[in-house]
């Protein structure tokens, strides 16, 4: 297949690096990887995890867990960019992040455990199986919901939240938690699952829902990278080449939300989510 055929040309990226481009190319793959996601991170709150980490996992030779927590760490950085940018255009509801906060610092904590007991029982080619099938089963699953739910034809009666009432701030925060684990395991979930749920719950206008997002991604991140790194599950290498593309992206993103009608994306965000998810579960 095509994606093998570039796989097996890809260098020493890693442990298992293979001869062929030289070191050059290699940057430039990886920072217009990061540039791509970027974008897409300021433009629609969703395009890290769920697309930059299945795309390493293909065209790289790094652990999946090597992966996933450098694009953590890669993800906080961008992401704090982002809600800078977000915040100058008055796109953040500072209260709404702050219940969804609440909630996703244990469950980033409890998707840490979760990673930590599966290292202690399984060796590294079965760890990197797990973690492999985790992801592709979360893509499927959100390009299943992703344009139903973006374009308005979900059934959900939606309703501002009211945050002085206790009920309304834990289900966000339950959402925050739900969340978080995922980000801590796959790397996926801080703009994609919770822009889902934020959709299908929260009438604020598109601009106001990805700049609190990213927010909430930032944080999210931040714990889940700093552990990750703390376990060793971070490429230097790597990060800078996808950082140096990821940060104007997130620039550029942040300001095309005001431009660009976010339906056109739906339908093309699913299909790419789906293929992705699928290679991974065959390969």
């Amino acid at each position: 297949m095509f994606l093998d055929a570039i796989l097996r040309r890809l260098p020493g990226l890693g442990p298992r690096g293979v001869a062929g481009w030289d070191g050059a190319l290699i940057t430039m793959f990886l920072t217009l990887l990061g540039f791509i996601t970027g974008t897409l991170i300021g433009l629609t709150g969703t395009g890290g995890g769920v697309l930059l980490t299945p795309l390493l996992l293909l065209f790289t030779p790094y652990p999946a867990v090597v992966i996933i927590g450098t694009d953590i760490i890669n993800g906080a950085v961008t992401k704090l960019v982002g809600v800078l940018e977000h915040r100058r255009l008055g796109q953040v509801h500072w209260r709404l992040a702050s219940f969804l906060v609440m909630g996703s610092v244990p469950g980033t904590l409890g998707g840490i455990l979760f990673v930590r007991l599966l290292k202690a029982h399984l060796v590294a080619t079965q760890l990197d199986h797990v973690l492999r099938t985790m992801l592709a089963v979360t893509l499927v699953g959100v390009s299943l919901f992703l344009p139903f739910v973006r374009n308005g034809r979900s059934a959900i009666r939606r309703a501002m939240p009211d945050f002085n009432s206790r009920s309304d701030g834990l289900k966000l925060a339950a959402i925050g938690a739900a969340v978080g684990f995922m980000v801590a395991v796959t790397s996926i979930g801080s703009g994609s699952l919770l822009m889902i749920f934020l959709l299908l719950v929260v009438p604020l206008p598109l601009g106001e829902l990805v700049g609190t997002d990213i927010l909430f991604g930032l944080v999210t991140m931040a714990v889940a990278g700093s552990l990750h790194l703390w376990m060793g599950h971070f490429s230097g290498g790597l990060f800078l080449r996808l950082v140096a593309g990821a940060l104007p992206g997130v620039i550029l993103g942040s300001r095309l939300t005001r431009l660009i009608p976010e339906r056109y994306s739906s339908w093309v965000f699913s299909i790419l989510y789906f293929t992705l998810g699928a290679r991974l579960l065959v390969g």
